[in-house]
């Protein structure tokens, strides 16, 4: 089965290019490969390969060259490959693929065909946590920000930023038709259990059960957020007394006033959302079938 490399040349600081050049001496089966120039192109790359019949189309970059790979695989018969080369790398601690670029050729090489499910917005398919609030508006600042730190030091100083002017807000969040309201920090819907390079947010979401996890952090003071939030890397923050999950296929999202939106790292709107599972909607290849 012939596979095809997109590279994002830019992805983890331009560091993927690097991993590439010295990954690609080592591909020892049939394949093509491309370098993206522009955010989106990836997509259309990977659309043509998968038009061409290749088998293995692998991204080559962190989570958002994952996504906008995954926006062609969808559905698809094409497996996804990933060698990790970006920042945060969120996908791959959820499906089981090594964070250590030659062990993760392995995979593309010798590994087994996993079906996974993807999140729904629109048209458009995301691989890990979504959701609205607070996250979002770091997102959004970390993402504009110029970067001196490494991934997490650069959240930490973003979020404490955004603190001193964001505060909870009452949500609606109607899952599967059924209505709850709350006053939140944050909600997060995840189809996998991690984002912004680490945050277990969503510890117990698993990426092939058919449903979301809807994790909301309630109204708790800023302070007592602070101490929140660390625990996020680890999943202790599951027993916190403010932390809700709630469970699902199809989740609509009413922040007043409306909050940003995130998806995979990037902030694409504001609410209301509305986000849906599709079950089995994407090939992975990976150690674990």
């Amino acid at each position: 089965m012939k596979a095809f490399f997109v590279v994002n040349p830019t992805a983890g600081k331009k560091r993927a290019l690097t991993i590439w050049n010295r990954l690609k001496t080592l591909i020892d089966i049939p394949y093509e490969f491309a370098l993206t120039k522009s955010p989106g192109q990836a997509t259309e790359i990977a659309r043509e390969a998968v038009k061409a019949g290749y088998g293995k189309i692998v991204a080559v970059g962190g989570d958002g060259t994952v996504r906008e790979v995954v926006q062609a695989l969808s559905h698809s018969e094409a497996c996804l490959g990933v060698i990790p080369a970006g920042t945060g790398n969120d996908f791959i601690r959820s499906v089981g693929i090594p964070s250590e670029p030659k062990r993760a050729l392995e995979i593309i090489k010798n590994g087994n065909v996993r079906r996974i499910d993807l999140l729904r917005a629109g048209d458009n398919f995301f691989v890990n946590v979504v959701g609205a609030g607070l996250d979002a508006e770091v997102a959004d600042a970390v993402n504009k920000s110029v970067r001196f730190f490494n991934g997490t030091l650069t959240y930490l100083v973003q979020l404490m930023k955004v603190l001193t002017v964001y505060t909870t807000r009452d949500v609606t969040i109607e899952i599967d038709g059924k209505t709850v309201k709350r006053r939140a920090w944050l909600v997060s819907v995840g189809n996998a259990r991690y984002y912004g390079g680490g945050m277990m947010i969503c510890p117990d979401a698993l990426v092939d059960d058919g449903f979301l996890v809807v994790c909301i952090v309630n109204e708790i003071s800023k302070a007592e957020l602070l101490r929140f939030l660390p625990c996020v890397f680890s999943g202790k923050h599951k027993n916190h007394p403010a932390y809700e999950v709630l469970k699902g296929k199809k989740v609509k999202i009413k922040f007043a006033p409306p909050a940003k939106v995130h998806a995979d790292g990037d902030v694409i709107g504001v609410t209301p959302v509305e986000f849906s599972v599709e079950p089995g909607a994407l090939k992975v290849l990976t150690w674990k079938a």
